[in-house]
């Protein structure tokens, strides 16, 4: 047993030296230019990732197999909702393997062999299975205790702004408690606060274009007056591939948001405006939206599936709503690591929105 764990920890010593000389220090190597062969290279990361399968998970995935990574995901879902992640790495680098969210023992396994683990675990809402205590706060401490014990060298965990103990939103809170508890055991844990990510697949802007197109009306809770930073995916990712190259960025908490600042009603009439749809939004008081999804809150506390309903009609979105998610710079952030984020309201980032035109890219109803 002690001579299995020693060379398990001589291996993954090897490992990390790796990391550092071919993905790190030589960038050309890492792009795969003349002296390195981008996916068919080896970089020396072996990284489990929990949560790969959400929408910033498959850029991160994405990236890892981009640097020549060996990437071993377990996963909730089924087979079919992983099947665009084998795409991302070479032949036999991307490991697939389904596990039991439930069993904390399951997770030592996937864990023991790394020398990088990212938690991007998370829920926009509760489920009678899943709440946001089990994924925000229990999976996350169990994810950073396994490993702790197996020795891994770099942790990450993907929080989001807006975590905080005293905030409404129980997501916040329990983003907070999940905070802690990983730097409980495992305190050179890198932390990522995120603000409401933007992207091909994001629930942000996505979300508005829905409501707008297949809704009556798009809620804006209290006059829509809640600010946020929304931030584009593929700085995130950039962000944490930056992290990854400093021994420095253990231990500490990066914040990463925008660089505008919109209210929820402006990124509201943004998404109109791009996706040509007259105006449909409705100014609801939070005490009465909250009023109106209490049957479905109580139904779904007592049966094992989803009840089909709009994340921007609960209960807990709208307590999310009554949070400001803006960084203060009082933590690390993008320009620490020399990057500029870019705007969400232009370019690419918003390019995914135009699909929900009516009638097709080039139109809209409002298109003269």
């Amino acid at each position: 047993m002690v001579r299995s764990q020693g060379s398990r920890l001589f291996t993954r010593a090897l490992c990390y030296g790796a990391t550092k000389t071919l993905a790190v220090d030589q960038g050309v190597n890492r792009a795969g230019g003349a002296l390195g062969g981008g996916r068919h290279s080896v970089s020396g990361v072996t990284a489990t990732v929990f949560g790969a399968t959400g929408f910033l998970g498959r850029y991160v995935v994405n990236e890892l197999g981009k640097i020549g990574s060996q990437v071993i995901i377990p996963y909730r879902c089924t087979e079919q909702d992983t099947a665009h992640l084998r795409l991302t790495g070479d032949l036999g680098q991307i490991v697939l393997d389904p596990y039991d969210a439930n069993d904390p023992s399951a997770v030592n396994k996937y864990v023991q062999d790394s020398n990088v683990v990212i938690n991007l675990l998370g829920r926009d809402r509760e489920t009678w299975k899943h709440s946001f205590e089990k994924v925000n706060v229990d999976m996350a401490a169990n994810i950073a205790k396994a490993a702790s014990e197996a020795g891994v060298e770099r942790l990450y965990h993907f929080s989001c702004v807006g975590a905080s103990p005293d905030a409404t939103g129980k997501k916040f809170r329990t983003k907070h408690e999940g905070e802690v508890a990983v730097r409980e055991h495992f305190p050179e844990a890198t932390i990522m606060r995120m603000a409401p990510v933007v992207g091909v697949e994001d629930r942000l802007l996505n979300s508005i274009a829905f409501m707008t197109r297949r809704m009556p009306y798009v809620p804006l809770y209290d006059g829509g007056e809640t600010k946020m930073q929304p931030v584009y995916v593929l700085d995130v990712v950039k962000a944490f591939v930056e992290t990854l190259k400093h021994e420095g960025t253990k231990g500490q908490t990066f914040e990463f948001a925008g660089p505008e600042t919109y209210t929820m009603k402006e990124l509201v009439t943004l998404v109109e405006k791009t996706i040509r749809e007259p105006s449909g939004s409705l100014n609801i008081p939070s005490s009465l939206g909250k009023l109106l999804d209490s049957p479905r809150a109580a139904l779904q506390a007592s049966i094992p599936f989803p009840v089909p309903t709009h994340t921007m009609l609960t209960s807990d979105y709208i307590d999310e709503m009554e949070s400001d998610l803006v960084v203060d710079g009082s933590s690390l952030g993008f320009e620490d690591l020399g990057i500029e984020p870019q705007r969400i309201d232009q370019g690419v980032p918003i390019e995914h929105v135009r699909f929900w035109r009516s009638g097709g890219y080039d139109f809209g109803s409002t298109f003269e």
